[in-house]
């Protein structure tokens, strides 16, 4: 086949496909979400007013997408998410975080299929001071808690994505 041919097999294929791209695009998710620094302070200022879980709050970007506040003086939950990977990047305030280990027992109930969770902290681990600007990746089964806050409260953006359809436990 020459080239004359097979360009205009790709024009008349193109010509095919634009209705369908075109169709796709407007029917599907916009291109890009967006939130302002400004309102997701304002959503997590709010929702922190009338709470005081050990979850904190949180304002969700997108699916798997959020920022969450913590608060000191609230009991902070031990976990563990058996089946997804978690990536923090802390936006303020600062803290303790102990990763690995091993939830101390007896477990709470839990939140859902893909959280383990003690009230007691954990044995072992490893205990980091983190801050503004830190990333941390928290491999599936691996247990995390903070386990002090400094100041009020600390922030920070919070990505899960469900890796695995077995619990994993890191080691």
């Amino acid at each position: 086949m020459n080239i004359s041919s097979r360009s205009k097999i790709l024009t008349a294929g193109l010509g095919l496909l634009t209705p369908v791209l075109l169709a796709a695009q407007s029917a599907g998710a916009p291109p890009a979400l967006y939130k302002s620094d400004a309102e997701i302070m304002s959503e997590l200022d709010a929702a922190a007013r009338n709470s005081n879980s050990a979850a904190g709050v949180s304002v969700t970007v997108s699916p798997g997408i959020s920022v969450r506040r913590r608060m000191s003086g609230v009991l902070q939950y031990a976990v563990m998410h058996p089946y997804s990977v978690e990536i923090y990047r802390i936006i303020e305030g600062s803290g303790t975080l102990v990763t690995g280990g091993q939830l101390k027992l007896p477990l709470a109930d839990p939140g859902g299929d893909n959280v383990i969770r003690t009230e007691h902290g954990i044995e072992g681990g490893l205990a980091r001071e983190v801050k503004a600007g830190d990333i941390l990746v928290l491999q599936p089964g691996t247990p995390h808690w903070f386990s002090r806050i400094e100041g009020e409260a600390i922030t920070y953006m919070e990505s899960r994505v469900r890796v695995s359809t077995a619990p994993i436990q890191y080691q």
